[in-house]
């Protein structure tokens, strides 16, 4: 609901603007409550009660007894992402080894939480990483470096038969997800603290824009993990021809990436609209390449598709990218 309001002037110099009354009825405010009026970047300025600008309870309790280890690390980890600073797990009588386990593994795949207390049925994570000293953007541009160098490497792998350097590859994705979980975790953290809106000085249609590109680029990631994995299905060797063609649709795919990163942190719309025309020219490639796939013997046509798929899906993904990125730079 938008409601207007005429700004008034009382006193001579002080100007003011009453308050919708089915909100103040809402936030229970009497005469006399404070609110605190927040400007935000956009020169737009968000109102709040006192007490809910007040810092939120970012603790998170947990009763784990006769969890599953792997829904615990999945729920620890949405619960991370979720904002929260502090983690509480008790389980009633002694904690199962293999929760205990769990907890540690998680703590291993995040950046900041440690566990700062521990006993036998008690463990408490703290995160230990000030918000302010995070930025979004280095986290992204780490992230961008780590996908490009996992795709280049897992098609060098497949170029090469390198067994060694597919799972090298392989094991190189939990990095991605840590920064992914990181960013996102920082963005829900701007939605729910005005604070660290105003100490950050970034909005929260930026931030939101890191988030939406740090999942693509984890996505990324995972297809170059598929790569490495694919590689290391292939019997004997195959088509020459066939090689070097998945090497240049691979070439062109790192293109688009390139060009589509260039575009988001420099909010530059004509290269974001020049990757998204070169999707185009990667999904004749990959048509092309699939159809060649046929030939070759049985037992690789399975891996080969699958690499071709990821290399093209890696090309399509970076276009995403200049998507959000025109998106971002017409809203402002």
């Amino acid at each position: 609901m938008i409601e207007t309001r005429k700004v008034q002037l009382t006193g001579g110099s002080t100007f003011i603007v009453s308050l919708p009354k089915p909100w103040v009825t809402e936030k229970e405010l009497k005469p006399g409550d404070t609110v605190v009026l927040s400007i935000q970047t956009d020169g737009s300025i968000l109102v709040s009660p006192e007490r809910e600008f007040e810092k939120k309870s970012t603790v998170k309790e947990f009763d784990i007894t006769g969890e599953e280890p792997d829904k615990l690390v999945r729920a620890l980890i949405g619960t991370y992402m979720a904002g929260f600073s502090e983690i509480r797990l008790e389980s009633r009588g002694e904690m199962e080894p293999e929760l205990r386990s769990a907890i540690m593994e998680f703590t291993r795949m995040v950046i900041g939480p440690e566990i700062i207390e521990e006993s036998n049925s008690r463990i408490i994570l703290k995160d230990l990483i000030d918000p302010s000293e995070f930025s979004q953007r280095k986290g992204l541009r780490r992230m961008y470096l780590i996908v490009k160098k996992m795709h280049q490497d897992a098609v060098k792998a497949f170029l090469e038969n390198n067994e060694t350097l597919a799972k090298d590859v392989i094991t190189r994705d939990t990095d991605c997800d840590r920064l992914f979980w990181m960013i996102t975790k920082h963005y829900n953290m701007l939605l729910s603290n005005p604070r660290l809106v105003e100490s950050l000085k970034i909005s929260r249609e930026r931030s939101l824009s890191y988030m939406l590109v740090s999942r693509t680029m984890e996505r990324i990631g995972d297809h170059a993990a598929r790569i490495a994995e694919n590689t290391l299905m292939l019997s004997d060797d195959f088509n020459g021809d066939l090689k070097e063609g998945i090497k240049k649709e691979s070439e062109l795919s790192l293109e688009i990436l390139e060009e589509a990163s260039t575009a988001f942190f420099k909010e530059d719309l004509q290269k974001a609209n020049h990757s998204i025309d070169m999707r185009e020219k990667l999904e004749k490639l990959n048509d092309r390449l699939m159809r060649s796939i046929k030939e070759e013997d049985r037992e690789n046509v399975a891996p080969l598709s699958y690499i071709l798929e990821s290399i093209s899906r890696t090309g399509s993904y970076a276009s995403d990218i200049s998507e959000i990125s025109i998106n971002y730079i017409m809203s402002g």
